[in-house]
């Protein structure tokens, strides 16, 4: 299986080569030799320091638009002019006054140098033109990686879950589950703020949102103190619209033949002091002749030595989001915002199975088969609400917030068992309803003490109230009436206790930036699991200082140097803990385990970082270790069952090799390739089992516009061999090509786009191996799809925001725009 996947890789991979060389090579002949080549760089007029990713615009002496582009981490631009002539410059930055420079260019040179442009901060006051921001499709920055959205021309009419393919550090499995340096465990924030319903349904809102709606994704692999420790992979932030200057709004709509479809729309509007943004999603994804088969074999049961499964489903998925964010400015020092998320979703799957199991001398000793049909319902609600004090001191603030998580789920099951040999009939009507709350109370201070010293503190405490109760009933043929079967009850009520203060420095030198600190975290479990055999009560506390330690050296030519320290902790959810027995596979049952501990993993991690106006180049490596992991772990017993729980059994060592590479030529072309390969090692001694091996994970593409307002675009991705305990996740590929125009000056768009067009299913293998059993599943479905997607914005766009002071989404000490949580 591994070589043929490498062979098809390595066909796709010239492919899009001879695609993307191709594009390159297009795109060169169309740049006529008459055009002239402009440079400089744009700095800070007090300090003469470059200004990072300006953006830098020409126009012609009647304002009319040319090109416009963004430089590179060291202010240097390079932009084209098509000719002689007189032109006017103009140069701008978030926080800063636009700046006009007059150029005259005579013809005499290819290559004219304007030297250095200095812009100042404040608010803009020229009306004559509006600058719209260019921004770099990745920015690399000191413990931060950022993809912009908004400079992809793909965002229009793609889910986030398809972005997500191309953001470095990221991959997702044949699943459709979201690693973050191969973790599925892992902080996401919205905005700087946890939120329950991105981190409950993550897999779900990702594959449905828009991406339209979304500004950027940072990703943090050693994030500061000021993150929750919460997290052993790093922390996902996704940045949403920021507020605007006047109005402005998107509808989109999108279809694809497998017969889903999604729909959505977003507005912001600014009033005076008074700031307003909305978002609203809603569709169906759909999964068509999905095929699951096992293979089994039991070491500790002759009677049912192997045993087979084979089945069949159909399924598919309603979603239903709404957002809004409101912020009210009191005065120049004190600001008020109001934020709340909703989402509702609704999955439906029909499927029926074969079972068969034999004995050590091949003959059937039991058989049946499995009517199934589960509906589940799940969703969160959020709401926050902060106020921020800023002091007459540049960016000196103190800010209090409070927020409220509810995630609500219900899981109907109901199951038919047809049997044929040595089995009962039965018809079970299974029913889980599970609540999550969490109230989270913060406050925290920063203060710029100089420009080479900054501080910064808080305080936080989070509460989490989690409930599941279980209902189980069969059908009683002689009363014609379903039965409560309360022996089998597993109801599980649990509040966990977080209080935690963090203190953070930075200490800036020249090229050299080192931040340090540390963060105490207590965290306290009260709960109480329920069951026919009677309440079993347990409580645990644990306290945890978590260190952070980062260096940076950002050298000449846009060169930068990071090494840094810190701690994660994974402490496991409702999802993990919830003792609810899923049994609708009488033969495969799972559950939760209410006496897990809190992991702790120490990450290391250098980096190297090379920005220029047209490339970016980012490389990273860390090492990252765990005594006590939580690992899902399966066993076999000697009535053929299996038992699939989680445990605190897995020592975790695991070493990873990150790199980007970017090349940008304006909006006309843009080739991107990121990789990754990891070696893992997973041990349990006590139960002599240990698993090891390589995984990688890689996409390559390009975008290229051809004519006005064009896109055609082609991407590849490759994930695999990840290691848990008991098995390693399998190779697997994905193409997808696309078209898109734009039309009616770029506010509305169509586009285009086949997934998968080489092949109609996929294929996903897992290999499991214990003591007790080995098994091989696979699970096919459908992939190929054809996707039509229209989109229109409205509305004023080319505003140029001012330099936020005054909100407590500004993440100072790493130079960001938004709120990282605390």
């Amino acid at each position: 299986m591994l070589p043929a996947l490498i062979i098809i890789s390595m066909k796709l991979i010239k492919l899009l080569s001879i695609f993307c060389l191709l594009s390159f090579s297009l795109h060169a002949q169309r740049n006529p030799d008459e055009k002239i080549i402009v440079t400089g760089s744009i700095v800070d007029s007090l300090s003469g320091k470059a200004v990072e990713y300006p953006t830098v615009a020409l126009f012609t002496d009647s304002l009319k638009l040319i090109a416009s582009v963004a430089g590179a981490a060291d202010g240097k631009f390079t932009i084209e002019a098509p000719g002689k002539g007189g032109y006017q410059l103009y140069a701008s930055q978030i926080g800063y006054v636009n700046v006009k420079k007059e150029i005259h260019l005579d013809g005499s040179q290819r290559r004219v140098d304007v030297g250095k442009i200095a812009i100042s901060e404040g608010e803009n006051m020229l009306s004559a033109v509006t600058v719209t921001a260019v921004r770099p499709l990745i920015k690399n920055e000191v413990d931060k990686l950022t993809y912009n959205l908004e400079a992809d021309p793909q965002t229009a009419t793609s889910t986030v879950l398809d972005i997500l393919r191309k953001v470095p550090m990221l991959s997702v499995d044949g699943d459709d589950n979201v690693r973050l340096n191969g973790e599925t465990n892992y902080k996401v924030l919205v905005n700087g703020k946890s939120t329950g319903m991105i981190v409950k349904n993550f897999k779900d809102v990702v594959k449905s949102m828009p991406a339209s709606s979304i500004k950027s994704i940072e990703v943090i692999t050693n994030p500061p103190v000021k993150y929750d420790a919460e997290g052993v992979g790093g922390v996902i932030n996704i940045i949403t619209h920021s507020k605007p200057s006047g109005y402005n709004g998107s509808v989109n709509l999108g279809a694809n033949t497998l017969g889903g479809y999604n729909g959505g729309g977003y507005f912001a509007a600014q009033l005076g002091k008074f700031a307003v943004s909305t978002n609203f999603f809603a569709g169906k994804f759909v999964q068509k002749g999905s095929s699951l088969s096992s293979e089994t074999e039991s070491f500790v049961s002759e009677e049912f030595k192997y045993s087979s499964s084979n089945g069949k489903s159909n399924g598919h998925n309603s979603f239903y989001n709404f957002g809004i964010e409101a912020s009210y400015e009191i005065d120049t020092l004190n600001l008020v915002t109001l934020s709340g998320w909703g989402y509702l979703g609704n999955s439906f799957s029909l499927g029926s199975s074969l079972f068969e199991a034999k004995n050590s001398l091949n003959q059937v000793t039991r058989k049946y088969v499995r009517n199934s049909d589960n509906k589940n319902t799940y969703g969160s609600g959020s709401g926050s609400l902060s106020y921020q004090k800023t002091f007459k001191k540049p960016d000196q603030n103190l800010t209090f917030s409070y927020s409220l998580d509810a995630s609500p789920r219900n899981q109907k099951t109901e199951t038919e068992i047809d049997p044929e040999i040595n089995y009962a009939a039965y018809l079970q009507h299974s029913f889980n309803d599970a609540m999550g709350y969490e109230h989270t109370v913060q406050a925290d201070y920063y203060d710029p003490l100089s420009k080479e010293h900054q501080i910064e503190t808080g305080l936080k405490y989070i509460l989490r109230q989690n409930s599941s109760n279980t209902e189980i009933k069969r059908y009683d043929e002689l009363t014609n009436e379903w039965i409560l079967d309360r022996s089998r009850v597993n109801d599980l009520d649990y509040n966990q206790h977080i209080a935690n203060i963090y203190g953070g420095y930075v200490y800036k030198k020249k090229i050299m930036t080192a931040k340090a600190g540390f963060r105490g975290e207590y965290a306290f479990n009260d709960g109480v699991s329920k069951s026919a055999h009677g309440d079993q009560i347990f409580d645990n506390s644990q306290f945890n200082i978590v260190p952070y330690l980062n260096f940076s050296f950002m050298l000449n030519k846009g060169h930068m140097l990071t090494v840094g320290y810190t701690q994660r902790l994974n402490r496991p959810g409702i999802w993990y803990l919830n003792p609810y027995v899923d049994d609708a596979d009488p033969m495969d049952i799972s559950y939760g385990n209410p006496g897990l501990n809190t992991v702790v993993r120490n990450a290391f991690n250098g980096g190297y970082r090379k920005s220029s106006q047209k490339w970016t180049f980012g490389a990273n490596l860390g090492a990252f270790f765990a005594s006590n992991d939580i690992e899902r772990i399966s066993r076999m017993y000697d009535d053929g069952v299996r038992h699939s729980t989680y445990e605190n059994i897995g020592r975790n060592q695991s070493y990873r090799l990150n790199a980007n590479l970017s090349y940008r030529q304006g909006q006309k072309l843009n080739i991107y390739l990121n990789m990754g390969s990891s070696y893992t090692h997973v041990s349990y001694s006590e139960a002599d089992l240990s698993n090891s091996g390589f995984g990688f994970n890689g996409s390559l593409g390009c975008n290229l516009m051809l004519w006005k307002g064009s896109n055609i675009y082609a991407n590849a991705y490759l994930f695999g061999g990840g290691v848990s305990l008991q098995y390693k996740n399998p190779y697997m590929y994905m193409t997808n090509f696309g078209i898109s125009q734009r039309f009616f000056k770029e506010k509305f768009s169509v586009s285009l786009s086949v997934t998968e067009p080489f092949r109609k299913n996929r294929v996903y293998e897992l290999d499991y191996s214990d003591v007790t059993y080995t098994s091989l599943s696979r699970y096919t479905y459908q992939v190929r799809t054809a996707n039509i997607g229209a989109f229109w914005r409205f509305g004023k766009f080319n505003t140029v925001v001012k330099k936020a002071r005054k909100s407590s989404s500004d993440d100072k000490m790493e130079g960001g725009n938004n709120t990282p949580e605390r």
